[in-house]
Parts: structure tokens; sequence; C-alpha cells
């Protein structure tokens, strides 16, 4: 950030003001540190003089300048005024004993001013020190050239004190610290005195306050599934990179525990001596206000463990227990914490630490297992996005918590930079982040910066080919995507590996599989680029090769993604053309991820006319299954110029033909209808396969032209000719879950695609028959069976709610939520279906309300409203309408709950 300033003069003025008060500060903590060897029982500052120091029968009065010149007479002209006066009050009796005057300057006196001194005029009680000057007293520090030397002064006198247990350095500032308030009349010291015999509890008062908990955040946001800070373990040990947020969690966690707590950070005790210093602060800080009992813990010569055991014996003769929580403890070796722990049962320990070779050695000496804190979850980021005014929906901040690991300082900090630097768009900071075309460093890159360059070079490369892949895979497929991508031996991967896992780089998912910790995966992503292009391409195509070569066996949704992603990435259209073609694959949800690489090849001259067809065709059926007619037309008119240009087949033909006659319907255009189905019918092979397709399309253009009753009579002929396909009948399939159905199917193939087109007969069937205002039975129920068991995701939902609805509609609102609750939450959430979150959520915050629970609904839509601002316009239309309708029924109650028939739900219905 560029700063300006008017008067570079002032500037320096005032800098060597605040350089001078620091330099005083630090030469009266100096003065103390000094006082109990020199006899001095009170230390003063900016009394009459700026350090005055108190012997029994003297007074030392001690003025401090600093110069960057040497000191001239009219420097200290003021000062001898002021030691006259003094002097004066002690001759009359005034003040009692003899008195003593120093002048300290860190410059040596200039050629008239040394002259001075040295005549006999000179005041023979009056001294004038520097750096060069013999010492005059054990009470008076010889003064430094520089306040970094008067710091190293200080720091080295702070290591002599007994009580000196934590950094050296960290003391001084504390003392210097108490320094100013003194100065400026603050308490403790308001009097601006210090009593020596009162310097041990002073010292051993900042000890003690210097280890209370950190400060909890002003806006503390929990990670997901937090765990409570005691819990009954006698020893616990957390682990997280910085900014995963474990200081603030144990911080915030202590405001809400009844147990005994003491916080101690020991990153710069030495492992010898950490029982001891631990042992000391502990019973000092629990047993510190009851003194004869600090006594008999605090026997002379008792070593750490046994002043451990004493205060747990104290402790459980007063029927208690105290957490001790260690921070930066994987900067001890895990021998030295062993004493440490085992010294009292009544002693509860909790170890923050990062990542690295030492977790390993700790779990196994003290026999513990390391646990992680979650991250934030999805609501948590948005939450902290929305208070800084960020706009982002479950996708988007799913997608920037994948960039983040979810670490909170990572996720805070991506936010206030797409505040401040991408209008608040979470999307759009996500992409820069991705791409690396941010221009602001994130606080992720600067802090694991130093972790990644800790590596070795094999380390390096490992971390930087598997960063591709934000799935696990196992220990083969990551060796393989080495030896493309960096020719490294499984051997040398292996050893990469194992130190990368201890390091907590990778991470394991069940026996044989790991990642990349997702908040360490930008910095590999950009090894790898800055590597250079054949690293890159070499990379993404092993885990292109690799997936595609498990695809048919594994049919993991996320793997499916990031095959998407490296064919976007390879630009492999013919692939990406022929999965956008398969209904299962909209089903999904995948043609999000490849829309926009879809529209671009269907108009490239570059590639094959069949090609950009089918890209067409794939874009036409998203538009069908999104209800958007938006450029349908357009693309259907696209589809039939390449057909006739370039003589396309018969296939090409009937796909052009069947959307154009269903969009015809929906546009109630009879004419055009009639005109696709006749020119439909001719070219149709008669196989029963394509026969049952062009049923269903004809059906489906019949409801959209509100044919209602041959539409019911079509569906269901379907619908029979499905089951006898599968080998089933209606009685296999009543009462019966989808994993009971699956062995009663005909044969030994999958028969996806024909449970997905029995599930769509069953579905359009429901539709016209409440079209009719009629009830469709289990006709809804039945489809939703068949979507789940064909993998049918999106049309799972969709029915779903539908069903929903229809459950309210009649007054059966238990019966929505049920719904709900066993079939669809569990499925998106498990799915990760982010897209469908949001509108399933806010429609279960309406059947609350039905079921009568208004504070849950009303709780469930806040949870929701961060996410209001990042949907398009009829998302948030539609949460507005939901809140509203919420408040309604709050003032104006439904209609009671249906109830089942007494003949239904009496002893003979539980037959």
């Amino acid at each position: 950030m560029d700063t300006f300033n008017l008067d570079p003069r002032q500037l320096a003025r005032i800098e060597a003001v605040h350089r001078g008060f620091l330099y005083q500060h630090l030469y009266a903590a100096a003065c103390l540190f000094d006082a109990a060897r020199a006899g001095v029982t009170h230390v003063i500052v900016e009394n009459d003089e700026d350090v005055e120091l108190v012997r029994p029968d003297k007074r030392i009065y001690v003025q401090v300048k600093t110069r960057a010149s040497n000191l001239i007479l009219s420097d200290i002209d003021g000062a001898l005024s002021r030691f006259a006066a003094i002097r004066k009050e002690h001759a009359e009796g005034r003040r009692g004993g003899s008195c003593q005057f120093v002048v300290v300057s860190n410059s040596a006196p200039g050629p008239e001013l040394a002259k001075r001194i040295r005549a006999k005029e000179w005041p023979s009680d009056t001294t004038l020190l520097w750096p060069q000057s013999p010492a005059v007293d054990q009470a008076i520090p010889l003064p430094w050239r520089t306040t970094a030397d008067g710091f190293e002064a200080c720091r080295s006198a702070a290591e002599t004190l007994p009580f000196a247990v934590l950094a050296p350095e960290t003391l001084v500032w504390k003392i210097a610290g108490r320094m100013i308030a003194a100065a400026g009349g603050i308490e403790p010291s308001a009097n601006h005195t210090f009593a020596v015999e009162e310097l041990p509890a002073l010292f051993e008062q900042l000890i003690v306050q210097l280890q209370d908990f950190p400060a909890p955040p002003l806006r503390y946001r929990p990670q997901e599934h937090e765990p409570n800070l005691a819990n009954g373990q006698r020893v616990r040990l957390v682990v997280g990179f910085s900014g995963a947020g474990k200081t603030s969690w144990v911080s915030q966690t202590a405001l809400h525990t009844t147990d005994r707590l003491a916080y101690y950070d020991i990153a710069e005790i030495s492992g010898p001596a950490l029982a001891n210093a631990v042992a000391r602060e502990l019973a000092a800080r629990i047993f510190g206000s009851r003194g004869g009992k600090l006594g008999e813990i605090l026997l002379p010569g008792a070593s750490g463990t046994e002043i451990l055991f004493a205060i747990g014996r104290h402790l459980a003769e007063d029927k208690f227990t105290a957490t001790v929580v260690l921070d930066n403890a994987h900067r001890v070796a895990a021998a030295d914490l062993v004493s440490l722990v085992g010294a009292s049962d009544q002693l509860q320990f909790v170890l923050l630490a990062q990542p690295g070779a030492t977790i390993a050695r700790i779990e196994a000496t003290l026999g513990v297992k390391a646990e992680l804190l979650l991250g934030w979850s999805n609501e948590t980021a948005a939450a902290e996005g929305a208070s800084l005014g960020c706009r982002g929906d479950f996708s988007d901040y799913e997608r920037l918590l994948k960039l983040t690991g979810g670490l909170p300082l990572y996720v805070q900090n991506a936010l206030k930079i797409a505040a401040d630097s991408y209008e608040g768009v979470v999307a759009r900071v996500c992409a820069a982040l991705e791409e690396r075309t941010h221009i602001v460093e994130t606080a992720q890159e600067l802090i694991l910066a130093d972790v990644f360059d800790t590596y070795n070079d094999p380390e390096r490369r490992a971390v930087a080919a598997l960063s591709l892949s934000d799935v696990p895979l196992t220990q083969s497929e990551a060796s393989i995507v080495l030896k493309r991508a960096f020719d490294l031996e499984p051997t040398t991967a292996a050893a990469a590996f194992r130190r990368l896992r201890t390091s907590g780089t990778i991470q394991i998912f069940g026996v044989d599989r790991f990642k990349i910790h997702d908040a360490m995966r930008p910095l590999g992503r950009t090894y790898l680029s800055d590597s250079g292009g054949e690293h890159l391409q070499n990379a993404r195509e092993a885990i292109r090769d690799l997936l595609m070569k498990a695809l048919p066996n594994e049919h993991d949704r996320q793997r499916v993604f990031l095959l998407l992603k490296m064919f976007v990435a390879l630009g492999n259209v013919k692939p990406l053309v022929e999965m956008a073609t398969d209904e299962i694959f909209h089903e999904l949800g995948y043609m999000d991820e490849i829309t926009d690489f879809l529209a671009k090849a269907a108009v490239s001259e570059e590639i094959a006319a069949e090609d950009r067809f089918w890209a067409l065709d794939g874009l036409v059926f998203a538009h069908f299954k999104g209800g958007d007619d938006i450029d349908i037309r357009n693309k259907l008119d696209r589809m039939d110029e390449l057909v006739r240009q370039y003589s396309l087949g018969l296939s090409e033909r009937l796909a052009v033909g069947m959307k154009r006659m269903v969009f015809a319907a929906r546009a109630k255009d009879v004419a055009t209808v009639k005109k696709t189905m006749n020119e439909l019918s001719r070219v149709l092979p008669q196989t029963p396969q394509h026969l049952r397709v062009a049923k269903y399309n004809y059906a489906h253009a019949l409801y959209e032209l509100g044919m209602i009753d041959e539409c019911v009579t079509s569906t269901l002929d379907l619908i029979s000719e499905y089951y006898d396909l599968l080998g089933l009948t209606l009685g296999d399939v009543m009462g019966k879950n989808p994993d009971k159905i699956f062995p009663l199917l005909k044969g030994e193939q999958r028969h996806t695609d024909d449970l997905k087109h029995l599930a769509d007969s069953l579905d359009l069937q429901s539709k016209a028959i409440k079209a009719k205002g009629r009830y469709p039975g289990l006709g809804p129920i039945h489809a939703m069976k068949f979507y789940s068991m064909a993998h049918s995701l999106d049309s799972f939902v969709r029915v779903g709610q539908e069903l929903v609805d229809d459950f309210v509609e009649r007054n059966d609102y238990a019966g929505a939520r049920d719904v709900i609750e066993r079939n669809l939450m569990p499925t998106i959430m498990g799915m990760k279906l982010a897209g469908k979150i949001i509108p399933v959520r806010s429609q279960y915050a309406v059947v609350l309300a039905y079921c009568g629970a208004f504070a849950e609904a009303e709780a469930e839509m806040a949870r929701l409203t961060p996410y209001e601002n990042g949907l398009d316009a009829l998302g948030q239309r539609e949460l507005r309408d939901q809140r509203a309708l919420i408040a309604h029924l709050k003032v104006n109650p439904p209609p009671p709950q249906w109830q089942m028939p007494p003949r239904l739900s009496g002893p003979l219905a539980k037959k």
C-alpha cells in the first residue's frame, strides 16, 4: 500500500520522540530487573524524573536522553535545574535520605559539555552516563547505543529471573508495557511505583497472565461437528494446519467449560524443562490465591512431576479436575510430554499441534489418536460471506470450501478478497483462485508456502501432480500419475507418500485411498503450472486414462466429475459429446460442469458436424429438463440444418424429430406435432426399443397438448410393457425398498435405461392423472423407487418434491415431512447435490410450519438467508414466498392433519 506524508521532517521528529519513549521504558525495565540485587526497594517512573530508584537511605534520580548526535548542555539544562530543586528538598529535610542524580544518554557528551563535566563547578552528586562510560552503581544499568541494544540487554537480564520460564523477550515486552501504563498513571501501578518486594508476585502474575487463554474472536463461528474442550479423555491431540482455527476453538470453548482450565503456549519452552515450567505455573494459577496450599505444593527442591502429582492430589481432595491446553505441542519431543501428561489422573491435557513427523511419534508414545477440526460448513461460510457483503449460492460456497479446505482463516480471507476485489461475487473469486488469475495473495498461500518449501523434490512433485484430483485415488493409481507426470519410480513415489502422510498433506480415506489436503492443493497446482506444460498435460492424461479404465466398474459420481474436468481441460470433445447424450449423465447433475464447453463446441467449425449435432442435442435435453424454453427453437433449427447439410443419419433425424415434437406440444402447436409424428412414423425402426421410446415421446406430446385421457392410456400400456421387460409384477414392488427389488430383476443385465424409462412413464402418468383432478395413488412413490434404482437423482428429487406437495395438499403433513426426512434430505446431502439443497430445505421449512413446528421452520429459513442474494431472481422469489407462507400459517393455521380411516389403521392393517 502506498503511504503519503506532507512533511517528512515532521515525521522524522515524531519517530524520534517515540523511539525515545521506548528507550526510556526499556531502561526502566532494566532497572527493575537489577533492583533486588542492587538493594533498591522501589522503582518509580515519570515522577519528578524519568526513573527514580529508592533505597532505604538514598534516592537516585535518573533523566533519560536519546540523541542522534552528541549530547550538548542545552539538552540537559532543564534536568539540571530540577536536580537543584530536588537537592534543596533533601537538604531542608522535606525528603529523607541522601540524593544522587544521573543523566543517562545513548550518546556521548559533546566537547563543550565534556569540558563542563570535568570542571570543579560540576555538582559532585550528578553523573552523566553514556555507553562507553564506566559503571557507577549496580542499580544504574549502563546506557545502550540503540533501542535494539537495550532490548537485547533486557532480554539477557530476564533470562536470569527465577520465574522466567517463558520466552524472555515476551516478558520484556510485558514489563515494558507495565512501565508505559505506570507512566500514564494507569492501574495496577497508578502511583507510578513498583515495590521490589512485590516483584516476585508481579513476575508470577505476568507469567500466569501470559498463559491465559487467548481472547476468542469477536465473532466466532463454530466448525462442523465441533467437539467440546473437556470431554473426559485424559489426553487428546488436536491437529491442523496453521489457520485451521485450533486456538480460536480452544479460546471459545473454554468460555463454556466448567472445568478448571489452563492454557500454555509451549513453543518456546525447552523439552527437558517442560514439566517443571508447566507444573509451577499451573500451581500458581490454580492455588495462587490460597497461599498455604500453594506452599504445600511448591516444596523446596520438588521436581515438576512431584509438583504435578501434588496438584492432582489437592484437586482430588477438592473433587475437581483440571484441563490443561498445551499449544504448539509439535515443537516438543514426544518423550518430554510423557512425564507431564502421566503425572496425575486429575489432570487432563489437550495438545494442539500442526501436522508433521512429530505427530506420529506423539500418537505412538502417548497412545492417542489425532483429532481433526473439520473446518467450516457450507452454512457457516455463507453466514461469514453475508456478513462481508458477499453473494453466492450453496454451490458457490461448496466450491470455495474445496479451494480452502474449509479452514476458517483461509475461507475468511478469500471472502474478504471477494468483497474487496470481486464485487462480493463468490463465484468470481473461486474462478480466479482456480485459474490462478487473482492478484492478491491469500493467507492460505502465504502461510502454507512455508510448509510447501520444506518438502523435497519428489514430495513437491507428488503434491503437484495429485493436486489435480479432488477425489481419493488408490496408491497404485497415484503412482501411475506420478510416473507419467514426472517419471517418478513407484518406490520413490511411495516414500514421498509416506512422508506427506506424516506431515498431514495427504488425507487417508478408507484403507488404500488418499488425496492431497484441499488446503494444500492450490500450492501444488501453482508448482505444477510452473513446472511446464508437458508435466501438466501428462498428469491430466494420466488421471483421465485411469478414471476411464475404472469407470465401467466404479460409477462414482465425484470421479465422473473429475473425468469431465479432465476432458474439458484436454479439449476431448468426442467423449464429452457422447456423455452429454446419455440421460443418466443429465440425471446425475453433470451437465452443469460442461455446458459452456458444449456450447462452444456446437458452433466450432473445427469440430465434426456429427459431434456438433450431439452437443446441441445434449444442450436441448438439458433445457427440457430445466423447464427452460429459451433458445430451444434456435438450437433445433441448427440441428435440422446439420442433418440436411451433412446428410446425417437416422439416429440424428429421430433425435431432432422427437425433441421438435415435444417442443411444439409445449407451445400447443397441434399441426406441427401431427406433422412431426407422421414424419417420424415413416422412418422409425420397428424394434421394440425404438417403439417404446417413440410411444413415450408421443404420450409426452399428448400431455403437453392437454389430451390427458389419451396420455393416461398410452402410459398404461408402456408401464405394463416395461414391467414385463424387467420381469416384475406390481406385487414385487408394493411395500418394498429398491434393495429388495433389485434381486427380482430379469437376467444379469443392469437394466439402467429400462428402469429410468419405467420411472418416466409412471411419473408422466401420475402427472396426467393429477391434471384430471384425481389422486395418482402409488404412482409417484413407485416412480421414485425406479429413479433411485436407475441412479436418476435429479428426477428422484423432483418427483419427491412433487410428492411432498401432494401430501400437503391432502393435509398429510406428517407424510410430507417423512418423505423429506427419510428420502430427499439423505439423498441430496449424501450425494452432494448442491443445486438441490436450498430448494429442498426451504420446502422442508414450509412443511415444518404445516406441522406446527414454527420455531424450527423459522430457524431453517434463517439458515438459508445468507444464500438469498446469491440466487437468481426465481430462487429469491421462491424463498420470499415460502417465508411469507410460513408467516401466514403462523397466524392462520392450516386444516388439521389427515388421519387414516379406522378400517385401514386398525388391527387388521397391521397383519
